[in-house]
């Protein structure tokens, strides 16, 4: 009884130090994180960034994900974050470099392909590019839980063109009817 106590303490104390390493970045407010020891300085600057990304402090962010990617964690999950916190800095060409170098390191990486989406539908007013990185999004991804969304993004984008190409045919319509002659009397 006493050796199964034990054990059970024992694996709850390495669940629990397992659970703290995964969550290294403690809470304390609006001051600086306090971070677990144990980390790599390339894991305390992404946890850093991560931080500062939570809180919306981008140039925070940006410092430190750039700091990871120096030290050595360069993945597509940290330029993705780094190129939305550019994009939230109203730098939208830097962000796109960040998901391009994502999508370069992994085409699988469906946030920065979705992300690339919105940045050019909404930051850099490319809503043909913006449909077309959508598509691609859609036939690469098509059972993703973003696919919905990305199919009613598309709706939406492709619904003003339809507008104005039906207020261009109706213009062209009405210039080529005949103009009625005025009427002499």
């Amino acid at each position: 009884m006493i050796a199964f106590a034990l054990g059970c303490g024992a694996t709850w104390l390495l669940v629990k130090r397992s659970a703290e390493q995964e969550h290294a970045v403690v809470n304390t407010g609006k001051s600086k994180p306090s971070l677990d020891n144990n980390l790599s300085p390339a894991q305390v600057a992404v946890a850093s960034g991560n931080w500062y990304y939570d809180r919306k402090n981008w140039p925070g962010a940006i410092e430190a994900y750039e700091k990871a990617i120096a030290l050595g964690t360069d993945n597509s999950d940290v330029r993705t974050d780094l190129g939305n916190a550019y994009r939230f800095s109203d730098r939208p060409q830097k962000a796109l470099e960040q998901y391009e170098i994502a999508q370069k390191q992994n085409p699988q990486h469906e946030n920065s392909l979705f992300n690339q989406g919105g940045l050019y539908a909404f930051s850099l007013n490319q809503p043909e590019k913006a449909l077309e990185i959508w598509r691609e999004y859609l036939a690469r991804f098509p059972q993703s839980p973003n696919a919905p969304k990305t199919r009613e993004l598309i709706s939406e984008a492709e619904a003003p063109q339809s507008e104005q190409r039906s207020e261009v045919a109706q213009w062209l319509k009405n210039r080529t009817q005949p103009t009625p002659t005025p009427s002499v009397r």
